[in-house]
């Protein structure tokens, strides 16, 4: 039995390129002949494989209402419970999560609790790498930022001390060295606090990594 639901499988998967091409073009519009030739069991297990609401057939109904064709609803409730039940398995859960899917409410009950549970572990994940990314940046660009001010100060110093500077530049270049100390201070005391975030987020991940079966 295992081994006839894998061939089916199989022939599901290698059709799967036209099969994408025939359920996209129900969102924008079906010919008629399209309307009249599709396999809307297949329809159906795509839509529940990728977790879509079963409501996702009214658009498929109204593409194909337009040339007076209606679809097969028992065709393509059949197809998608199948492909519901291979999307609620907890380690297509845990798939989704990792990849910040958002889910639709579409498991059984029977299959909802393993499935959510392994869903929130990938996306605490998912989460957590964000976190670690966000902080990243931040640290990057307050580098950056630092040393983008320390050029200034140089380039500001160097022209402090040239021949032929007025009393009055002078006295605004000053202004503005302390302009920049000011604000060399303040980016330097930001740095110390976000690499301490950053390698806490980042033990955090690899402990929470490390704890996951999945």
């Amino acid at each position: 039995m295992q081994a006839i639901k894998l061939i089916r499988f199989g022939k599901r998967v290698s059709r799967s390129i036209a099969i994408a091409v025939l359920v996209s073009g129900c969102a924008s519009g079906l010919s008629r002949d399209e309307c009249n030739t599709a396999d809307w069991r297949t329809i159906g297990y795509e839509d529940g494989v990728q977790g879509r609401s079963e409501a996702r057939i009214s658009g498929h109904r109204k593409a194909c209402a337009k040339h007076g064709v209606a679809l097969n609803f028992e065709a393509y409730r059949s197809g998608w419970d199948e492909g519901v039940g291979r999307y609620c398995q907890p380690g297509n859960g845990y798939h989704q999560g990792r990849r910040g899917k958002s889910y639709s409410g579409v498991c059984p009950v029977q299959m909802e609790a393993g499935f959510l549970q392994a869903y929130r572990e990938g996306r605490e994940l998912y989460d957590l790498e964000a976190g670690v990314q966000r902080t990243a940046r931040k640290l990057k660009y307050k580098r950056k930022h630092l040393a983008d001010i320390e050029v200034d100060m140089r380039d500001t110093g160097i022209e402090l001390v040239t021949a032929g500077v007025t009393t009055e530049r002078r006295v605004i270049l000053l202004d503005e060295l302390r302009k920049l100390e000011q604000k060399r201070a303040a980016t330097k005391a930001q740095i110390p606090s976000l690499e301490a975030e950053l390698e806490r987020q980042t033990n955090r991940l690899a402990t929470i990594s490390s704890a996951h079966e999945y």
